[in-house]
């Protein structure tokens, strides 16, 4: 038997519109914000300048920002160099400061004057690893602003004398 073909729904050549035909959109409502309200539209070539001037603005800001960037990384990895070197001289000022304690004891002669330079020493190394000083060490300037006033308070007691 032979099969008995059905006829085909037949295509058209083509394809019919997805979308329903629209009337062109009316200009008027469309100005760019630059346009005046008197109804003056930028022509093609103006709006073209103007998308190209505030690339070109674009461009500029992000070469700026690109630059502020690079500065700033450059001045974190000189502070962070400069904190290093402090970090080792403070370091190697402690261990000089050790030895000289181990020579005082064993000389037995300059031990305060070893002793007081370890203090200081190790207080500067602890103040750069804490970021604070520790509370049994005075800071050298602030011993001799606390000398200073007590000079200060000795010679404020006294009676200015009558010059007449």
């Amino acid at each position: 038997m032979l099969a008995t073909a059905t006829p085909a729904t037949t295509m058209s050549p083509m394809p019919s519109r997805r979308r329903p035909k629209s009337s062109p959109a009316p200009q008027s409502g469309t100005q760019p914000s630059g346009a005046s309200s008197a109804g003056t539209q930028l022509s093609d070539a103006q709006r073209f300048a103007q998308s190209l001037r505030e690339s070109e603005e674009a461009d500029r800001r992000a070469k700026k920002a690109a630059a502020d960037a690079k500065a700033e990384a450059e001045q974190a990895k000189a502070a962070a160099l400069e904190e290093a070197n402090r970090l080792q001289r403070a370091q190697a000022a402690h261990q000089r400061a050790v030895e000289m304690v181990k020579e005082a004891k064993r000389t037995g002669k300059g031990r305060a004057e070893a002793d007081a330079a370890w203090r200081e020493a190790k207080a500067d190394l602890l103040e750069l690893e804490t970021g604070k000083r520790p509370a049994w060490a005075a800071r050298a300037a602030e011993a001799a602003e606390t000398e200073d006033a007590s000079a200060d308070l000795d010679v404020s007691d006294e009676q200015p004398a009558d010059v007449d």
